[in-house]
């Protein structure tokens, strides 16, 4: 079996845009110039809240089930959904990635809300845009990491989004060493610290990439709709 693949970032390893908050706060792609000041006000201001790590481990023994949708790896069933069944089926090996952002931002949200409900609402969507910026890179370095052996990859995919439903991260995290990245999930299989992702994505020669996959997704009002992958695949 693969070890786990762990990376360690600071913010200024990642590539933190902050129009990217703009879907999340009502915009379309970019902020207006006064609320761009005040998310640059609130990530300075956060700075030294994010705890950011993650990684991922690669497993060999995968099977696909046609009639079932099912994706097994070792001997871990998962109902994913068809969508997310297609994209992966012809994957040879698959990665599970996890990555969290750390509880710190999650933290300042919370205490920032009674005062400053909006510094507190900005914080916490900071800590998603932080923790996506993170499993890019993770994500571009798997790649790089399988273009060497020959093989591509797929998009990533994350129990919750194509009605994959969220109770299969257990079985996600069952695959990986115990509290992996100092991530717990509750019986409702929530991730803590919150600010956290995973998910799976399939290696292969015949896989394939997909710089936008919304029209393979039927969350027609997701705030992330029509967003460009930002992984870069020769």
């Amino acid at each position: 079996m693969n070890s786990f693949t762990a990376y360690y970032f600071s913010l200024e390893d990642l590539t933190v845009d902050i129009n990217n908050t703009a879907p999340l706060l009502g915009y379309k792609d970019t902020l207006p110039d006064d609320i761009y000041l005040m998310v640059k006000e609130v990530f300075n201001e956060t700075a030294d809240c994010f705890d950011i790590h993650g990684g991922y481990q690669i497993f060999d023994r995968v099977s696909f089930i046609k009639n079932e949708a099912q994706i097994r790896i070792e001997n871990v069933a998962f109902s994913s959904n068809k969508i997310i069944y297609h994209q992966l089926k012809n994957s040879e090996q698959l990665a599970i990635f996890v990555c969290t952002a750390g509880e710190g931002i999650s933290q300042w949200s919370k205490q920032m809300i009674p005062d400053d409900p909006l510094k507190g609402f900005i914080a916490d969507i900071l800590g998603s845009v932080v923790v996506e910026s993170a499993i890019d890179v993770i994500h571009q370095k798997l790649n790089d990491e399988t273009e060497q052996k020959g093989l591509k990859i797929t998009n990533r995919y994350s129990p919750g989004y194509c009605n994959w439903h969220t109770s299969e991260q257990h079985k996600l995290f069952s695959l990986l060493p115990p509290k992996i990245c100092g991530i717990q999930l509750t019986d409702s299989a929530l991730m803590l610290p919150i600010k956290s992702v995973s998910g799976f994505i399939g290696i292969g020669a015949k896989v394939r990439f997909n710089p936008y996959t919304c029209q393979l997704c039927e969350a027609t009002h997701c705030v992330y709709r029509n967003k460009k992958s930002k992984i870069k695949t020769s």
